[in-house]
């Protein structure tokens, strides 16, 4: 029996390395956007402490000075939060994108795996329909050489 050849292996190996990529893309970019969202909720609670800790000195009676320092620190916490939510805008844009490279890729690995698995079943068909004519044939000369001797 022949051994099964496939024409086009070399591209769905290039197609499974694709994928293959594309997965530690995806990967990344969802540990990149869950450090950004950590990022986020850290300072959102920085923000949290802050006016605590700027109510209690209210109460208190602190002076001035500390308080407009702490309005400071809270404008600042405020600053970081808008660039951070932007930029874990930007990770999500990311994550979207890496996940639809990803779905193309196994669309593009699974084209080719169909391919070769329709190639395989007309091979084994053929190969198949191979045999069955070489058994057929050796069964009719079986049975020539069978009917030859009994007339002869």
């Amino acid at each position: 029996m022949a051994k099964f050849h496939y024409p086009f292996q070399k591209i769905l190996d290039l197609k499974e390395n694709e994928k293959e990529f594309a997965q530690i893309q995806m990967a990344e970019a969802i540990k990149k956007q869950e450090a950004s969202l950590r990022k986020n909720q850290e300072i959102y609670q920085k923000i949290i402490e802050v006016e605590n800790e700027k109510n209690q000195k209210q109460q208190a009676g602190v002076n001035i000075f500390e308080l407009r320092m702490l309005e400071n620190y809270m404008t600042q916490l405020k600053d970081q939060l808008i660039s951070a939510e932007h930029e874990l805008e930007q990770m999500e844009t990311h994550v979207t994108k890496t996940q639809n490279h990803l779905r193309a890729k196994v669309q593009e690995e699974k084209t080719w795996m169909n391919l070769k698995n329709q190639k395989l079943r007309q091979f084994e068909l053929k190969e198949k329909s191979s045999e069955q004519t070489l058994l057929d044939e050796i069964a009719a000369n079986q049975f020539y050489r069978a009917f030859s001797l009994e007339r002869g």
